[in-house]
């Protein structure tokens, strides 16, 4: 069943440093309308306003689907302006996705299609489930996609692959989807919420100021040139030599324990 009008499309919780965001449409296949638009820009922002997250995971309610992208028969009720507008947020919240602060991991339980392969490629890691399906399936009617999806998967898996991937608008099961660099692992099924949580806690527990460079660093250099990302890495990477968090983590390496990390 779809979720009862009190209840979000998209449900954000949170346990100790990770969030995880569930796109909770399951019997629409987690579709993408004008409804789990709104809900998908409020989680965002009460995301961006909580404390102490360190990692996010983003998975789909239900066994079949992430989501199968734009809900088809909303989108065919709107005007030209209204469908243009509805892509525009979606690409804006998915941008907001690949530049919150701290790693972003899909959890690929299912059909990743359109707008849904959109939003997982815009984070920062893919598990998937050895049940999945991915594609950009745009092109079959007739457009192509419209959140940022072209852009990201070429700077992903390079130009061939991604012109193979957008040009016949396949669907490509989980295994093929690795092989490719589509996404990152491939675990079963059953164990799909498992890795990516304790991938996510594996991440939390590291120092928070040195992955939130990080993110940042990879993001900014995969996009400039060679000079611009060693300057930026080292700008990056000095000012955390002064940090209490690297004073804890060789004082926990020299006495062989856990580091609590504190983020400053």
């Amino acid at each position: 069943m779809n979720p009862a009008p009190s209840e979000p499309e998209v449900v954000l919780a949170v346990d100790g440093a990770v969030a995880t965001l569930t796109l909770n449409r399951p019997a629409a296949m987690n579709a993408m309308g004008r409804r789990f638009a709104d809900d998908l820009e409020r989680a965002l922002a009460e995301l961006k306003t909580t404390p102490g997250i360190r990692a996010v995971v983003v998975t789909g309610a239900g066994d079949r689907a992430f989501s199968v992208g734009g809900d088809i028969k909303e989108r065919g009720a709107m005007s030209l302006d209204e469908r243009w507008s509805h892509s525009l947020r979606l690409g804006r919240c998915f941008d907001e996705i690949e530049t919150f602060p701290v790693p972003v991991i899909a959890a690929i339980n299912g059909y990743a299609l359109g707008g849904g392969m959109e939003m997982a490629v815009a984070c920062d890691i893919r598990l998937a489930s050895d049940r999945a399906e991915v594609g950009l399936t745009e092109v079959r009617i007739g457009v192509f996609p419209g959140a940022g999806g072209p852009v990201r998967l070429t700077r992903l898996v390079g130009k061939g692959i991604a012109k193979l991937v957008l040009f016949s608008g396949r669907r490509f099961p989980a295994r093929e989807a690795g092989a490719l660099g589509l996404v990152d692992v491939v675990v079963p099924h059953d164990r799909l919420m498992t890795e990516a949580r304790g991938l996510a806690g594996e991440i939390a527990a590291n120092g928070p100021l040195g992955v939130q460079a990080l993110k940042r660093l990879v993001n900014a250099c995969y996009e400039a040139d060679l000079a611009s990302s060693l300057e930026l890495a080292r700008a990056l990477r000095r000012p955390l030599d002064h940090t209490q968090d690297m004073i804890e983590g060789v004082r926990a390496f020299e006495e062989k324990r856990a580091p609590r990390f504190e983020g400053r």
